[in-house]
């Protein structure tokens, strides 16, 4: 594993180098991790904390291999959330399910507020922009129409939480 990292920065310094996206990283420039878990409580404790955040075992897996440890590296969490929603006719699975659309904005608001509260993280991408074949865990339906208004969709992901509309 370490000599594809030191191969790659021999080829190019500037580039930042991932040993193993979302688990068991070994030598990396950043510490990414994936993590499908869909109550909003659990994800701010566990991300409350350099320390925490790297003891986790997201999905049972270790975010760094026996032998190896962060370093100082930012941490991102470059999966999650992975809330499926079924709109329409496309059947498929996700890791958490929702509902309606209420239940899907309250579970979206809980793990993207989990970032956006954590110390630690230095960034977050929800799982799926879209619904592709058997995954209906997306913002929006495997035909690009979102599942909830996407003003919602937008001022959750900016960390600005549930917008309330006007009904009048």
């Amino acid at each position: 594993m370490n000599s594809l990292y030191y191969l790659t920065k021999s080829l190019d310094q500037s580039r930042l180098v991932i040993s193993n996206d979302g688990w068991e990283h070994t030598h990396s420039d950043v510490c990414t991790i994936h993590d499908y878990e869909s109550q909003g409580d659990i994800l701010k404790v566990r991300y409350s904390s350099r320390e925490s955040s790297l003891s986790a075992t997201p999905g049972g897996r270790l975010i760094y291999a026996p032998g190896y440890k962060n370093t100082g590296e930012p941490i991102l969490i470059t999966e999650m959330g992975g809330i499926s929603y079924r709109k329409g006719e496309w059947n498929g699975w996700g890791y958490s399910f929702a509902s309606d659309d209420d239940d899907f904005i309250r579970r979206y608001y809980e793990v993207i507020q989990a970032m956006w509260d954590s110390p630690v993280i230095q960034g977050f991408c929800y799982t799926q922009l879209t619904d592709v074949e058997q995954e209906i865990n997306g913002l929006l339906t495997f035909d690009r129409k979102p599942k909830v208004p996407i003003e919602i969709i937008r001022s959750i992901t900016e960390g600005r939480g549930i917008p309330t509309f006007d009904k009048a």
